[in-house]
């Protein structure tokens, strides 16, 4: 079980913030390619629209990480391609951020610009990665690897306990986390363990979408 807390540790807040600035900004960019390639009248998008929260309600992520969150926080506004949901309790507020995006068929206009766009999906989460390491200094976890993660979706990286994988048209964030920041990187099974959840949150999820 997680550790409480009163907040996320420095780096990992840093990185949450940076991977969201980052996909943010990819999503403005599609939303403007789309404008130009799509007339005004084109019809609405035929894609199942996701919940985070109801693909991943909490008692199936307190099976998978042993923990007891109490409360699922949506942050869907029922109106972009993307959705968020984060679980907590009253003693450990940060907990776990659980995220899917999507491309639409609106969001692209011909098969090279819907294989840039799925690349587009990974690649901001790569860049976030990068750009936290070098803002704390190329720090790492002792014993995680840092890039390309095998066995979750169609393609998968992470950085900094920060997980995202990619199956078709839709991608998945989860993040957890830990207590103590120390403890996270000092020890390397206590680091790998977390990974090791966050890896299982990511395929339950896939296999639903």
């Amino acid at each position: 079980m997680i550790s409480s807390i009163g907040t996320p540790p420095a780096p990992l807040r840093t990185l949450a913030v940076t991977v969201a600035l980052v996909l943010a900004a990819c999503g403005g960019k599609r939303g403007a390619g789309t404008a130009a390639a799509k007339p005004a009248d084109a019809a609405p998008s035929s894609a199942t629209r996701i919940v985070a929260c109801t693909l991943m309600p909490k008692e199936e992520i307190n099976a998978i990480t042993g923990g007891s969150y109490t409360t699922a926080n949506s942050t869907d506004d029922g109106h972009s391609s993307d959705t968020g949901c984060q679980y907590t309790t009253a003693t450990d507020p940060a907990g776990v951020t659980f995220n899917v995006s999507w491309i639409s068929p609106r969001d692209y206009s011909d098969p090279v610009e819907h294989a840039a766009l799925q690349k587009a999906m990974i690649g901001g989460a790569r860049l976030g990665g990068k750009l936290v390491s070098q803002s704390i200094g190329g720090a790492s976890i002792p014993g995680l690897p840092t890039g390309p993660v095998d066995g979750v979706g169609d393609e998968a990286t992470q950085s900094m306990l920060l997980l995202t994988a990619r199956k078709g048209d839709y991608s998945v964030m989860v993040q957890m986390y830990p207590g103590n920041m120390m403890t996270l990187m000092t020890d390397s099974t206590f680091a790998i363990a977390l990974f090791e959840k966050e890896k299982t949150i990511a395929r339950q999820a896939l296999a639903k979408l």
